[in-house]
């Protein structure tokens, strides 16, 4: 019954959304009605974790779809801009916590962990870690950002220029290789049990990307085309998942909290649409769009489906976000937690 429920109320929005124009109808349409009436109603609903997962399994290969051997390649060359960028995000994120910390009156390495954007699951786990950081603050931190990068940036991106779909580049013609598919499905398995063994975050979005860029660059061939009917329930599976997954947040949150956490995430935000404005100027031959949308705080699963729709460079923005969740986990995450510690430890004693 709550599972019905909560499938007729995601279906419901998301085609009250479509009808109203709304950008990304099918994942903000759910995600919306699903917080509010879980917020404000003694509504029960239920969203079990297989369907976040086909949702991510979707959009991962929809994502993937869109690497070709050329964006691959390009890859290299825009290392640079990925490490500027990557790191430019990280410092303001952190300088942002610091400001976080004295109007919310929290402590620092809570601050510090709720402002990283390294994903929800891996700066709670690290903040269980830390002695004084507080891991209902930094969950709620995260979580709350999740929804505002999520409603803010696709908006944003309403107003700025795309791609046409001619303009797209993916090559025209589809051809089936059994051989490249099969490969790349046995890769795939392989790709998500070492991303499981080594607890990486979104495996299920990460595993069908890695590998059908890798794939389709060696064969130069694009491997599967999605219809427009699996991208909505792509959009849907994903947005009721995000709508359920902030069931604590009023619970948690206070006038004060709530305010800080808006600045601090608008501040972010803001910056973003800085470096994309300096990168945008710098090279002339991307979109604005594009560093806006690499450069955003939100996860990749989402700026995915929003330059899917937005018609961004989706193989660009996704290299972006992978370089800055793998230089978060292995890097910046690891070094802010081990300056926690060592601040605890000079405090204790």
């Amino acid at each position: 019954m709550k599972l019905l429920r909560t499938a007729l109320v995601a279906i419901a929005a998301g085609f009250l959304f479509q009808q109203i124009g709304m950008f990304l109808p099918w994942l903000l349409g759910p995600m919306l009605a699903l917080l509010l009436l879980r917020q404000f109603t003694k509504m029960e609903f239920y969203w079990p974790r297989i369907f976040r997962t086909i949702g991510l399994i979707l959009l991962g290969v929809m994502i993937g779809a869109s690497f070709t051997r050329e964006s691959v390649l390009l890859i290299w060359v825009d290392l640079p801009y990925m490490l500027f960028m990557t790191v430019s995000v990280i410092i303001a994120a952190l300088l942002f916590g610091l400001l976080f910390s004295k109007m919310a009156n929290e402590s620092l390495q809570t601050s510090l962990l709720g402002s990283m954007p390294g994903g929800l699951s891996q700066m709670v786990l690290i903040s269980e870690e830390v002695n004084n950081a507080n891991v209902t603050v930094v969950s709620v931190m995260q979580t709350f950002r999740i929804f505002l990068v999520v409603t803010i940036v696709p908006l944003l991106t309403t107003f700025l220029a795309g791609r046409e779909a001619s303009e797209i580049a993916v090559p025209a013609v589809y051809y089936f290789s059994p051989m490249a598919f099969l490969a790349a499905v046995l890769l795939g398995v392989l790709a998500y049990l070492l991303m499981k063994r080594f607890s990486f975050p979104a495996k299920e979005l990460l595993a069908p990307v890695l590998v059908m860029a890798i794939v389709q660059s060696f064969t130069g061939d694009v491997l599967i085309e999605m219809p427009p009917l699996l991208t909505i329930l792509a959009q849907l599976l994903v947005g009721a998942h995000l709508g359920l997954q902030m069931e604590k947040l009023r619970e948690n949150m206070n006038m004060r909290l709530a305010f800080a956490i808006v600045v601090n995430n608008v501040l972010l935000i803001a910056f973003t649409v800085l470096i994309a404005y300096i990168l945008s100027a710098l090279l002339p031959e991307y979109l604005f769009l594009d560093f806006f949308l690499s450069a955003a705080p939100g996860g990749m699963a989402e700026m995915g489906i929003t330059a899917l729709a937005a018609g961004a460079d989706v193989a660009l923005i996704t290299s972006f976000h992978l370089f800055r969740l793998f230089f978060i986990l292995l890097l910046a995450a690891p070094a802010v937690a081990y300056f926690l510690k060592k601040l605890d430890a000079k405090r204790a004693s």
